[in-house]
């Protein structure tokens, strides 16, 4: 195996937030990304993106406190569970805004529907993270704002076919959730968990 793969997979273990944000980079992407490409599967995008997000995001808690102290004894199932019931929730008002698309600017329906999709995954798993920190409230925010930054980036038109505006929206909310995490767990490892 090439050094440079070697070194990589190295560091993705050892570093908790390189392994966020990839988990979220995926996440968002192919959950987003396959609703987008296929109309049949539109309905469902809440669903994927969902199980998918939740399944990734799990990869990258796996070993932590916070998932490890999840108390029904099912973190994974359960962090899997409330991401998706987050997204298929979010969705419905998500996909309501976006169509405002037509309406008025894309860019303040694309901020609002990402707002709302992010806001209602980070609701779904505040429940898995509020009596694990007292911080917890910071994920709702965090993840109100990652969203809406997110879903204003997926309309830039770099490349036709390419999410890359997606893929940046979704490294920035990795990125700004796996700070939040990391000062969670910094939180646990201090002894202030709730």
């Amino acid at each position: 195996m090439p050094i440079f793969i070697e070194t990589f997979l190295y560091e993705l273990r050892q570093r908790f937030l390189l392994r966020w944000v990839l988990a979220n980079v995926v996440g968002w992407t192919v959950g987003l990304y396959a609703g987008v490409l296929n109309p049949v599967c539109f309905a469902g995008t809440g669903i994927i993106a969902g199980l998918v997000l939740g399944a990734a995001q799990w990869w990258a808690l796996r070993g932590s406190p916070l998932l490890a102290l999840n108390a029904d004894g099912q973190p994974s199932r359960r962090w899997i569970t409330l991401t998706f019931a987050g997204a298929a929730t979010g969705l419905i008002p998500a996909a309501v805004l976006g169509g405002m698309l037509f309406l008025f600017t894309n860019g303040v329906a694309a901020l609002l529907a990402g707002a709302v999709l992010g806001g209602a995954v980070g609701l779904g798993q505040w429940a898995a993270l509020q009596g694990i920190s007292s911080r917890a409230v910071l994920w709702l925010g965090v993840n109100i704002l990652g969203g809406a930054v997110c879903g204003l980036l997926t309309i830039i038109p770099i490349i036709r076919g390419l999410p890359l505006g997606l893929l940046a929206g979704a490294a920035l909310f990795g990125y700004a959730t796996g700070r939040v995490l990391e000062m969670m767990r910094r939180e646990g490892e201090n002894g202030d968990i709730r």
